[in-house]
């Protein structure tokens, strides 16, 4: 393969001033990524990362295939039982050749896929008018030495969740958008309406008012159920802006409809179809449309 890196200056954009709201998300596996923006008329989203997850556990079952092939083609050459072993020698380097271009394979359709996802972010939320960016750190971090089991690791650990933040900054910083990663802890476990900043502060969980059960949040003010990603993402929001409440909060109807009526976006919906007014608050005819285009990908066999 051949990698050319183009290295250039370009003067980074003033925001305008109605460039005003600011934005949330937070990271996981199954649902990649939870945005929740404080601009009130922009519908929270949910991008699928099962595509992503897929993909790797494709490239883990081919990789060990070949690995378990490799391992024993060297244990015939070193056993010396073959008097042909230059044959084994020649297959044994066509298996070697053949991992090399898997794991190219697999760093090109990530790059990719990556650089999309973050390009479509970047570009949505420069169009709806945001100037900062929250991104919750403890799930990247968390990767250094993790156990979690041997499945978990399999998918989670090999996502390179890092590389997908650093690109969502070097587009938002084009476009003159600032991205900060904050402290998730106890956000996808505490109530939007809880003191996020001082349940951080003392690390005491009684003060969350609120239960997590996987996806699902058990909202104990309001005796409301949330999506917990949302509310992870919202609570990234408060951290990283060091607010008790934003602007939405005066009106419940529209935070009852972020955190509980969020557009779950595969992948391919994502990257090809969604536009800023589909996500707009009541544009239910966008959202018709992109289901009928959703189930004519599916006819085609695409999704």
């Amino acid at each position: 393969d051949l990698y050319v890196d183009v290295v250039y200056e370009r003067q980074i954009q003033q925001q305008t001033k109605y460039k005003e709201y600011k934005a949330g998300i937070d990271i996981g596996l199954d649902e990649l990524l939870g945005i929740v923006s404080e601009n009130p008329k922009l519908r929270s989203f949910i991008i699928s990362g099962k595509e992503i997850k897929s993909f790797n556990q494709w490239f883990n079952k081919e990789r060990a295939k070949i690995r378990s092939q490799i391992d024993y083609l060297k244990n015939e050459i070193e056993s010396g039982d073959y008097e042909d072993t230059a044959r084994l020698q020649i297959k044994l380097k066509e298996l070697e050749m053949k991992e090399r271009a898997l794991s190219s394979h697999r760093k090109r359709w990530l790059d990719n896929n990556l650089h999309k996802i973050s390009r479509k972010i970047v570009d949505l939320l420069y169009q709806t008018g945001h100037n900062i960016i929250y991104i919750g750190k403890n799930a990247i971090e968390s990767k250094d030495g993790i156990e979690l089991g041997k499945r978990i690791n399999q998918h989670f650990v090999s996502i390179p969740f890092r590389r997908l933040v650093e690109l969502i900054k070097y587009k938002a910083n084009k476009l003159g958008i600032t991205v900060v990663e904050v402290d998730e802890s106890y956000t996808s476990k505490t109530s939007p309406f809880a003191d996020i900043l001082k349940i951080q502060n003392t690390k005491n969980k009684s003060l969350c008012k609120g239960e997590r059960e996987r996806n699902t949040f058990k909202d104990f003010f309001t005796k409301k159920i949330f999506h917990a990603d949302l509310v992870g993402a919202l609570n990234i929001l408060r951290v990283g802006a060091k607010l008790h409440e934003l602007g939405f909060y005066d009106n419940l109807k529209v935070m009852f409809h972020k955190l509980c009526n969020p557009v779950r976006l595969k992948l391919i919906d994502f990257l090809y179809k969604v536009s800023p007014e589909s996500l707009q608050i009541g544009s239910s005819r966008q959202e018709l449309s992109l289901v009928g285009w959703t189930r004519k990908m599916e006819s085609f066999g695409y999704v």
